[in-house]
């Protein structure tokens, strides 16, 4: 498997309400793809799922995918 990016992230700091952002590290099922696919280390995966998990509280990002 590939990674998504090869280097470290060019983002900073995670914003839920950034979904764009978000969306690409979230695969076609709706699942947060894991540390080894996206390159992140583990505090900015932390901070990254917790900001997709906000993103959908608040229906900018569908929890499922539709089929």
């Amino acid at each position: 498997m590939a990674k998504i990016f090869k280097h470290r992230t060019d983002v900073p700091y995670f914003d839920y309400k950034d979904f764009k952002t978000l969306q690409r590290y979230v695969d076609q099922y709706g699942k947060i793809e894991t540390r080894k696919k996206t390159g992140l280390t583990e505090s900015q995966q932390r901070h990254l799922a917790v900001a997709i998990k906000r993103a959908r509280h608040i229906a900018l990002l569908p929890f499922v995918a539709t089929a």
